[in-house]
């Protein structure tokens, strides 16, 4: 989950080279904290495209970089709509892209997305409230093999058809309206007696789930990692991602692997395929440091992973 508080900012500004770049990208601005970085270390003249698809965050962004006003051109998008940015602000290429994936904490918090387990409003999960799919949709209209197929991106597959079932039951009853009743009826189909007392509720990663369905974060977290590596300044240009829970590191590192290295051929015959590598490893998954986790221990799973291109 994306912090208002950014994470990492000087790891981020060492591996992005924000001091002698010309042009940047903040695929995700979030509340502007990693944006306004790295504009105070970079050069007088360089320009910054801030990207989010949620247009509340620009909104809210804008006050922090009130100072860099002229240099930054905001677009309210996917992050995986990069190319057609670029092509838009007239760069073909940037010297730094930073992604910061998941979910923002100023999205977390606020009550009426529903993305909290405590949350009485509606269910919702939208990042951008400008898109149709919903919470409410996926859990009371997918069908049953659909739904454990979301549910398994958890990595336990038979718990997942378990959960499925019973979501499905609850709602043959009526509609699940809320996020804190979906919460409560996935607790009843996964708590466990030693389960009382701990820091997160047992429905938490099946929530995560959920949100990933409604806001395509898989596919999106790869589409944007690939532009954002294609749109680098050949052999100069670095792009950074942050990452946040296992789901993610495992989509950063696999899409950077295949980026850094796309030959399929056998190892043991010559390269026929004409694929050319497109990165190479600067950063592979860096953790926070022990002082900035004790200040923020939301911190504490992110991960870093940077690259320069080839």
């Amino acid at each position: 989950m994306a912090l208002h508080i950014p994470v990492m900012v000087a790891e981020v500004l060492e591996a992005v080279d924000a001091a002698h770049a010309a042009h940047l990208v903040d695929m995700t601005l979030g509340g502007g904290g990693h944006a306004k970085a790295m504009l105070q270390v970079a050069p007088a003249g360089a320009t910054l495209i801030a990207i989010d698809r949620d247009e509340t965050a620009i909104e809210m962004a804008r006050p922090a970089l009130a100072q860099f006003e002229s240099r930054v051109a905001y677009f309210h998008s996917r992050f995986s709509r990069l190319p057609e940015i670029l092509a838009e602000a007239g760069l073909e290429h940037v010297d730094g892209v930073l992604l910061d994936a998941g979910v923002s904490r100023d999205q977390i918090i606020d009550p009426e997305r529903g993305f909290s387990f405590t949350s009485e409003a509606h269910l919702d999960m939208r990042q951008s409230r400008s898109e149709p799919l919903t919470a409410y949709t996926v859990v009371n209209d997918y069908d049953p093999a659909d739904l454990g197929a979301v549910m398994s991106r958890t990595g336990k597959v038979r718990e997942a058809r378990r959960v499925a079932a019973r979501v499905v039951a609850a709602r043959k009853t009526q509609p699940i309206t809320t996020t804190a009743q979906l919460a409560e009826i996935i607790a009843a189909a996964v708590a466990r007696p030693g389960d009382r007392g701990k820091h997160r509720h047992p429905s938490t990663e099946w929530l995560m789930a959920i949100r990933v369905e409604v806001n395509d974060e898989v596919n999106e977290l790869i589409k944007g990692i690939e532009a954002g590596v294609r749109a680098l300044e050949p052999e100069t240009g670095r792009f950074v991602v942050l990452t946040w829970n296992g789901l993610e590191h495992r989509i950063a590192r696999r899409t950077l692997r295949a980026l850094i290295n796309p030959c399929r051929c056998l190892p043991t015959l010559p390269c026929n395929c004409g694929l050319k590598p497109l990165a190479k490893w600067l950063v592979k998954g860096a953790s926070p440091t022990e002082d900035e986790v004790a200040r923020n221990p939301s911190a504490r799973s992110c991960r870093l992973f940077a690259v320069t291109a080839a």
